[in-house]
């Protein structure tokens, strides 16, 4: 048997809604899985030295981003732009030099790169000696605990701007199903009204002086992040206690943010996106609590929120022991010193703060297969809200039925302002849901994934490391892109799935980074009727990459992860990110060098090793199709493959 040729049965089913069964199974009649082993280049997706690529519900704020594009010879002043020359006739005459020098040697306008800048001649770049010297230093990241359990990680650079984030060991892996939805609203109610400033002072103050400010939930952490002059430092650490010490959550911004979570919740799940796959998969992965819950409630679990409610959880999550506050562009002693002066006095712990422990060793990975027609999810959400009105509809008529007159019929009048708005809504909702039945799907979406170490791991061993050199091997693509240096357009599942036909929209490799245990996997999306072809593609990239593998591309590979960690640890929101997310997960601190290291050191036995491993766990599998026809692959019948290409897989 030739190895690279991988041979699978015809046991795709067909979804059949509500009772998910394998059909049309077929021994008989085998379907060969072209090769193409034209394998190049990469594409990675990681924003950090480890990205979590879980789609993070975010609260931004549209601030005011201080920069202006100024040509070296323009000044600002106060509202008006001038124009000035130097006045010093020798560097003047310096500059003509070298712009003669340099443009008559190689024939170009511009400056090259080894040769001063014209501007740039007769120019202090440093105010004195000390400030020069400490601009040459190789800054690295400090760690300090106050007494109250808060850790701060602090780098100072070569700018005068910092980034500050404030981290909490809090998600929605901590919810109960009693509080489902708490930390989306901690998240939403981020930069609101406290005792000591209303909510527009808030946003006017951060307005004037920050260039980034946001606020961001997950499954294992809340952070809140700003961008701001290196002077503003200590008011930013002054808003972020007072938001922690001196909440209000009025009953009127509350309501606010709900119907934006509930508004949230319909555009996710009126769609087969990314996100909503996500989430799913997350579900079938882990089961109900833990890692398995939502990062989106339901609007039911929405409503059953109250201020009590996120005052306690404040109260219980937002403690010493649970906090990592990052900064960067700072002394390491003057943020110990603000740290301590405004977040001091919150406790270490509360009696009922749950213990992470205790979180994650019920944490379990389970595996299976969910599959549903495109449209679904959303479907239901509106019949049951429809049926809610409905009831408050009839609840308000009989409350209301003596008051009521007649019309000339005899039917009873819709009476008052409430009741016909209720009437009007449902009407609006009845019309949602004709107009989502008659809606016409072109697309057709799978995810298969498998379980992988966790980060808290990486002091232990490299798996992780491995993860991601292999997400970058496998690399993938979209059949619409505008091409580019580090796109991934030579990448296996790009070249060999994404090209392989027009009717495949995209293909990427994926890895879901968490504190105990990660997810690797596949997601593809085709046109509709062609995604039992595509799932073929993928299947062939997949499990014959340890036969297939070169040494060149896992080189390929390895340079490119470690250009996109480098690359994206240059913005400074990035590195106070990846600084808070580490402390967060294994209590200390990876630098970008040690991290490359880490990179280099993988082999090809090592990423042959992985492969095989993930092939044989058992996978989650996720399928939203355009309609009920569709053939798809499950968990189940994906191990009947594997088991019956075993011999040519593992020996």
């Amino acid at each position: 048997m030739n190895n690279n040729i991988l041979k699978v049965h015809s046991i795709f089913k067909k979804l059949n809604v509500g009772n998910i069964k394998i059909l049309n199974v077929n021994q008989n009649s085998p379907s060969i899985i072209a090769n193409s082993n034209n394998t190049k280049s990469i594409k990675n997706h990681n924003y950090s030295s480890f990205s979590n690529n879980n789609n993070n519900n975010k609260n931004e704020i549209n601030l005011v981003q201080n920069k202006s594009i100024l040509s070296p010879s323009l000044s600002y002043k106060g509202n008006k732009l001038s124009y000035t020359t130097s006045s010093n006739n020798n560097n003047n005459n310096k500059v003509e030099e070298i712009i003669k020098s340099t443009t008559a040697n190689s024939g170009s306008p511009f400056t090259p790169l080894n040769v001063l800048h014209p501007k740039l001649v007769g120019e202090k770049l440093y105010s004195n000696e000390t400030e020069a010297s400490n601009n040459q230093k190789e800054f690295k990241a400090e760690i300090s605990t106050l007494p109250n359990g808060i850790r701060v990680v602090s780098k100072q650079t070569h700018e005068g701007v910092c980034a500050i984030g404030l981290y909490v060991n809090a998600g929605t892996k901590y919810e109960s199903h009693e509080d489902r939805g708490l930390f989306n609203l901690l998240e939403k109610m981020t930069f609101k009204e406290t005792k000591n400033n209303s909510t527009s002072e808030i946003i006017r103050e951060l307005e004037e002086i920050s260039m980034n400010a946001m606020a961001s939930s997950s499954r294992e952490m809340i952070n809140v992040s700003l961008e701001v002059l290196r002077k503003d430092l200590e008011f930013v650490l002054s808003i972020l206690s007072d938001q922690i010490k001196s909440p209000k959550y009025s009953e009127e911004e509350l309501r606010e943010q709900i119907e934006v979570c509930i508004r949230n919740y319909e555009m996710i799940t009126n769609s087969s996106s990314d996100q909503l796959m996500t989430e799913i998969l997350m579900g079938v992965a882990f089961g109900e609590g833990g890692l398995g819950n939502l990062v989106i409630a339901t609007p039911e679990q929405y409503l059953k929120i109250t201020r009590d409610k996120l005052l306690d959880g404040l109260r219980k999550y937002y403690v010493g022991k649970n906090i990592v506050i990052s900064v960067t562009g700072a002394e390491h002693s003057q943020v110990i010193e603000l740290v301590d002066k405004y977040f001091g006095d919150i406790p270490y712990t509360e009696k009922d703060t749950p213990s992470e422990d205790s979180i994650d060793s019920s944490i379990h990975y389970k595996g299976g297969t969910d599959a549903s027609v495109a449209g679904t999810i959303h479907k239901q959400h509106l019949k049951n809200q429809l049926q809610l009105l409905i009831e408050q509809q009839q609840k308000l008529t009989n409350d209301n039925i003596d008051s009521l007159g007649k019309d000339s019929n005899g039917n009873v009048e819709e009476g008052s302002d409430e009741i016909k708005l209720l009437n009007l809504e449902i009407e609006q909702t009845k019309l949602s849901i004709e107009q989502l039945e008659l809606q016409e799907v072109k697309e057709s979406s799978w995810i298969i994934a498998f379980p992988h170490s966790g980060l808290s791991t990486v002091v232990e061993n490299k798996d992780i490391i491995n993860g991601l050199v292999l997400q970058s091997l496998l690399g993938g693509g979209s059949s619409y892109s505008t091409g580019g240096p580090g796109k991934g357009m030579q990448s296996r599942l790009n070249l060999n799935v994404v090209y392989s036909s027009h009717r495949v929209k995209n293909c990427h490799a994926f890895l879901f980074v968490f504190n105990k245990v990660s997810l690797f996997g596949v997601s593809l999306t085709t046109q509709s009727g062609y995604l039992q072809d595509g799932i073929e593609l993928v299947l062939q990239e997949l499990l014959m990459l340890s036969k297939t593998i070169t040494q060149q591309e896992l080189e390929r590979a390895k340079r490119s992860q470690k250009s996109q960690i480098l690359q994206n640890l240059e913005m400074r929101s990035v590195q106070c990110d990846d600084m808070a997310r580490h402390l967060l997960s294994f209590g200390s601190y990876k630098s970008p060098e040690q991290i490359c290291k880490l990179i280099d050191s993988v082999t090809l036995d090592d990423i042959k090793k992985l492969v095989i491993k993930l092939a044989q766990s058992n996978p989650s599998v996720v399928s939203i199709v355009a309609n009920e026809n569709e053939p798809i692959l499950t968990a189940e019948q994906y191990l009947q493959i594997v088991k019956q290409n075993s011999s040519t897989l593992f020996k």
